[in-house]
């Protein structure tokens, strides 16, 4: 059951409001934001919520049943908090925020909270940001559980995988750039495709910080699955993580040796063996 603070429920009772919301997002690399509808910045809870006047939340409705509580959020774009490099490299994605409200007269009424849940998608427009929200129940939509496969379920080096990535993490400083895309390394003498599918996270240069899927790789030449939005320059230093393309002899056997977690199921019958007649 929820509970609001006598102060701020008395407040609601008197007819006459001020109530502003509040909005504290915690982003994936654990930057933490926090904004107020109000036309002042205030501090609740050791928290300095920024003014932004320009944020408006649609139809904020909550449901007793399982449905999902999408909603969505938008704001003045000014370039500072919502930097587009940022956005379209995902860092937004799956932020876990909270919507809140309090009376922007007197903030030590208390807060009530509206809403908790993860950011989806998020647009940058012209004039605006406009993100969508998501309801914990979101979660509940969402298929739990195994289904065979022909190919590995689980991803390298994770608890089910098992394996140990530190042989297979190397470190590279990129030495020619063809595009936002493609470019050379040096430090790199790995076969060709030794690291397709697998991750690259920049440690230097103005991609630092952010991790990408390599799309393929030979003689020293990185392609990725997406072009780079931020300039990739000569320079900039990586680390990239051998690829799995989670099959089983070429992969888990020959190259991880790590038959024993493989995650699929190649060599099980399809539905046409199983229904076929007998021979």
């Amino acid at each position: 059951m929820k509970s609001i603070p006598s102060a701020l429920n008395a407040h609601y009772a008197g007819g006459t409001t001020s109530v502003s919301y509040l909005l504290l997002v915690t982003r994936t690399d654990g930057e933490v934001f926090a904004f107020t509808s109000a036309t002042e910045s205030v501090t609740i809870n050791g928290v300095e919520y920024l003014a932004a006047p320009g944020l408006d939340v649609t139809s904020v409705v909550t449901s007793s049943g399982l449905a999902v509580d999408n909603l969505e959020l938008s704001t003045i774009n000014d370039g500072e908090v919502f930097v587009l490099g940022e956005v379209l490299s995902g860092i937004w994605n799956n932020a876990a925020f909270t919507i809140s409200k309090y009376n922007a007269r007197s903030s030590g009424d208390g807060v009530e909270v509206i809403l908790t849940g993860t950011i989806g998608g998020v647009q940058i427009h012209e004039d605006k940001v406009v993100a969508e929200l998501r309801g914990l129940q979101q979660a509940l939509q969402q298929t739990v559980g195994s289904v065979t496969s022909k190919t590995c379920r689980y991803r390298l080096g994770d608890s089910r995988c098992t394996k140990d990535l530190t042989s297979f993490t190397h470190n590279a400083t990129v030495t020619g750039v063809t595009s936002q895309q493609v470019f050379t390394a040096s430090g790199l003498g790995q076969a060709s495709d030794y690291f397709g599918a697998g991750q690259l996270d920049w440690l230097t240069g103005n991609n630092a910080g952010l991790s990408v899927l390599v799309k393929s790789f030979a003689a020293g030449v990185v392609t990725l699955n997406l072009p780079m939005y931020m300039e990739v320059e000569v320079g900039d230093t990586f680390t990239i993580i051998a690829g799995c393309r989670k099959r089983l002899a070429e992969d888990c056997a020959a190259k991880f040796n790590n038959v024993l977690n493989f995650g699929g199921e190649p060599h099980l019958p399809g539905i046409d063996a199983m229904t076929k007649p007998p021979a």
